[in-house]
């Protein structure tokens, strides 16, 4: 019986919905290709007509799922920098997306405690790497704007100000899929944006612009900030 593309993408589909599940319950290095096969209902050989290996099929997983670092693009492309005013709006955007999205939610698991970077799968740690740091650039040029443009406290640094936003996010995302989902996310992402960007944007900027409220400005922040020169 001859295979059609319909039938070749379902196949794809299936295979990559028994490894995020697989990869999810019992870990990557734990996951062999023959157990994803026998999940989807398949032989190992239709696993590598559309995969040539695990990393392969890690890869595919990750692009299949839209996660948080991508959502932050969805308004405005890179190269129009953003300022603070979007990086407020779309890292509440990015946090609402995870928040609601049950795939991204098991793929960033998966990134973060449930696969080991080593022999295989060490390729996948650097393309990890690459999306963070590409990411980090990113910040890192909407508060060096913003410091050009007056909207950064005096004395503070944009690339300590970007490097205290990024970890801020990427713990809370963190503590939030490790905790079981336990606290609001987005509720809590939006105090902790609105605290960080009130530490060092000024509050006139804050209230005019993000909406974010000055009663979460830090009663330091009117001290000179880590990072001075």
């Amino acid at each position: 019986m001859r295979r059609t593309k319909q039938d070749a993408l379902r196949t794809r589909e299936a295979i990559l919905d028994a490894a995020e599940t697989l990869f999810y319950e019992n870990g990557v290095a734990s996951t062999t290709l023959t157990q994803i096969a026998a999940a989807a209902g398949l032989t190992r050989g239709a696993i590598y007509w559309h995969f040539p290996n695990k990393l392969e099929l890690f890869r595919a997983m990750h692009k299949r799922a839209k996660l948080p670092q991508e959502e932050f693009f969805l308004e405005r492309p890179l190269e129009e920098r953003p300022s603070l005013a979007d990086l407020y709006r779309h890292a509440l955007l990015a946090l609402r997306h995870l928040a609601e999205n049950e795939r991204a939610q098991r793929v960033v698991t998966i990134f973060l405690f449930r696969c080991e970077y080593v022999g295989e799968m060490e390729a996948a740690l650097t393309r990890r790497n690459e999306a963070d740091e590409a990411m980090r650039r990113v910040i890192a040029g909407i508060f060096e704007k913003a410091c050009r443009d007056g909207e950064l406290k005096a004395g503070w640094c944009p690339a300590v100000a970007a490097n205290i936003f990024f970890s801020a996010v990427a713990g809370l995302i963190s503590e939030w899929l490790r905790s079981g989902r336990s606290f609001d996310l987005e509720r809590n992402g939006r105090a902790m944006i609105e605290t960080v960007l009130g530490g060092c944007a000024c509050a006139r900027f804050l209230a005019g612009e993000s909406g974010a409220s000055t009663d979460l400005v830090p009663p330091h922040a009117a001290q000179r900030a880590p990072g001075a020169s």
